[in-house]
């Protein structure tokens, strides 16, 4: 069954199986800037099926599409699709114009039901095809459904497209309450330092070197729980501290927080490993087995999943102390198609909300700064307004994934901590491309995850020139207003600036011209030329001071009204222009 509406120069086209009464209306704004009303009805309560809402426009001025989590690309023939539910993605999808401006930004105002976005071309019209599929998998059940439609065509810069959106999302009350200051300083990870090998005598020793270089807090990640590293999460569920690798945990936590850092622990929130003693307490409770995982995944719909994982996170941070806690693999929560009688709610998604509100509302009473990491794929609105800490995914090694993830977060997360994936790097890594991952992700809060005893001297060097320079600047880096060029290279050009300072991350041309005459500039030449070129159409006068990777000024010079001039700048280097 179909039916459309003509809208001004739009034709939307609803198709679905069984009856719906489907109402559709514009709310508000122009043919730029539009907000539509879609409404859904049924004559009883329903799971509903797919309902598809269609439409098309001219592919004119269009060159590389967008969405918060997947790898940029130019604009593909085949379908590409956005995917979106409470714990995975966001229902937000743009195409940019090679000039760096929006051209088509599609958003929804239903951040937690199952959800698709799609867009292709059609080459023989030259059109883009926008397909929205609500409901792709068991949801409701529903009488009435109502979602908001924006569809923002405006001609404006990429970045405030995406930012305006966002701001759009926060009139339906998703807001993190507050940041606290410990999610924003730089912080050690133990996870590919160490993998599942952790134990408090290697965590005590890296953490006596962290914290000189100015790491906060510690995360200590999986591996705390298990001595069998061959189960993968076999032994998750229990979250008792392995006996001989953590004898005393909250002796632990101690010593730690002697050396003037906080302590994170990590959970497999929905994981129960088949070796665990709690395993078969839960049998009947699981949305699926993992089997190569060795674990099942917990149902949050049931009350006593989430009585269980509140009582494991609320006894821990209660009895050890602990500063926060990293709650991995909640996008595991995805519907099984199962309903029982014995469920409080058929909706994972609704259930899986409960359950973060509940954790948060606890976690906040013993300690309301406590800390509470998630990571991609989940981290959509309602994610957001219950976490302080939002983490690029696992690249390992991956410098170009980490920069492009931790801008698209930075976008996209202003009610959270932005933090980069874990940093780490082989011990026979030269300093220029250890500074390549560090800059890389300067936007956002450095973890690091390299062992600190087998750095050499030269990665410590810039190191430490990094994590000071970070600190210093971490007001701009973090809430400056943040500049994107070159979607489609992963970020060209990346600045924030505030009324004092301009943070420059280059990565694609080395060519940035000065537009700010009052400002100090901080130029990091992520590119392959060894040379940063400068443009200075007001021809001001200016020092430069350029450094190497590791801190040391191999160049000052003082600029008198040149319009174009050219700074030996080596890789992970930076360049320091300040007006006279």
């Amino acid at each position: 069954m179909k039916k459309e509406w003509i809208l001004e120069d739009d034709r939307f086209v609803f198709t679905y199986e069984e009856p719906v009464s489907i109402q559709f209306t514009k709310q508000s704004g122009d043919q730029d800037l539009a907000i539509y009303r879609v409404a859904f009805k049924w004559e009883e309560q329903t799971h509903p099926k797919s309902i598809l809402l269609s439409y098309e426009f001219p592919d004119v001025d269009m060159y590389t599409m967008w969405d918060p989590i997947s790898p940029l690309r130019s604009i593909p023939l085949s379908d590409a699709t956005t995917t979106s539910r409470l714990a995975w993605g966001m229902p937000m999808k743009a195409l940019v114009s090679h000039s760096h401006t929006n051209a088509h930004l599609l958003t929804l105002s239903d951040v937690k039901t199952p959800i698709a976005l799609r867009m292709h071309t059609d080459c023989t019209h030259g059109t883009v095809h926008t397909n929205v599929e609500f409901f792709t998998s068991l949801t409701g059940p529903f009488r009435h459904y109502e979602a908001f439609l924006r569809i923002d065509r405006r001609r404006i810069r990429f970045d405030d497209a995406v930012q305006q959106a966002m701001a759009w999302f926060e009139q339906a009350g998703y807001r993190n309450t507050g940041i606290p200051d410990a999610a924003t300083r730089p912080m050690y990870s133990t996870w590919y330092s160490y993998l599942q090998h952790v134990s408090a005598e290697n965590v005590l020793r890296e953490c006596e070197n962290a914290a000189a270089y100015g790491m906060k807090t510690v995360i200590v990640d999986d591996g705390w729980q298990t001595e069998n590293p061959d189960c993968v999460y076999g032994y998750c569920g229990d979250w008792k501290p392995s006996p001989r690798k953590f004898p005393d945990m909250k002796g632990f936590v101690d010593r730690i927080h002697a050396l003037g850092m906080k302590v994170m622990l990590w959970y497999a929130v929905p994981f129960i490993g088949k070796y665990a003693e709690n395993y078969a307490g839960f049998e009947g409770m699981y949305l699926r087995y993992a089997d190569n995982l060795h674990c099942g995944v917990l149902d949050p719909r049931y009350r006593k999943v989430r009585e269980f994982l509140i009582d494991t996170y609320t006894q821990a941070v209660e009895q050890w102390g602990l500063d926060g806690l990293k709650l991995d693999f909640i996008d595991r929560f995805q519907t099984n198609g199962v309903v029982t009688a014995e469920m409080d709610t058929a909706s994972v998604e609704d259930a899986a909300e409960q359950l973060l509100k509940e954790i948060t509302t606890a976690l906040k009473r013993i300690n309301p700064e406590i800390l509470i990491e998630f990571r991609q794929p989940y981290f959509g609105p309602v994610i957001q307004s219950h976490a302080n800490m939002i983490r690029v995914w696992d690249c390992p090694l991956d410098g170009a994934t980490n920069k492009t993830q931790s801008i698209n977060l930075r976008l996209i997360s202003e009610s959270c901590a932005v933090h980069s994936d874990m940093i780490y790097w082989h011990r026979n890594e030269c300093p220029e491309q250890v500074a390549l991952q560090l800059y890389g992700t300067m936007f956002a809060v450095p973890q690091i995850s390299a062992r600190m005893e087998e750095i050499t001297e030269q990665q410590a060097c810039v190191l430490k020139r990094y994590l000071e320079f970070w600190n210093d600047h971490r007001q701009t880096l973090l809430y400056g207003k943040l500049r994107v060029t070159c979607c489609e290279n992963g970020y060209g050009t990346v600045q924030a600036e505030t009324s004092e300072e301009n943070i420059t991350m280059l990565s694609a041309s080395p060519l940035l011209e000065l537009n700010r005459t009052q400002a100090v500039h901080y130029i990091v030449n992520l590119t392959d030329r060894k040379q940063i070129f400068i443009k200075n159409p007001r021809m001001q006068e200016i020092r430069c001071l350029a450094y190497d990777c590791m801190g040391q000024c191999i160049r000052s010079e003082e600029i008198r009204h040149d319009v174009l001039f050219e700074q030996a700048v080596p890789l992970g280097g930076m360049l320091v222009i300040t007006p006279f």
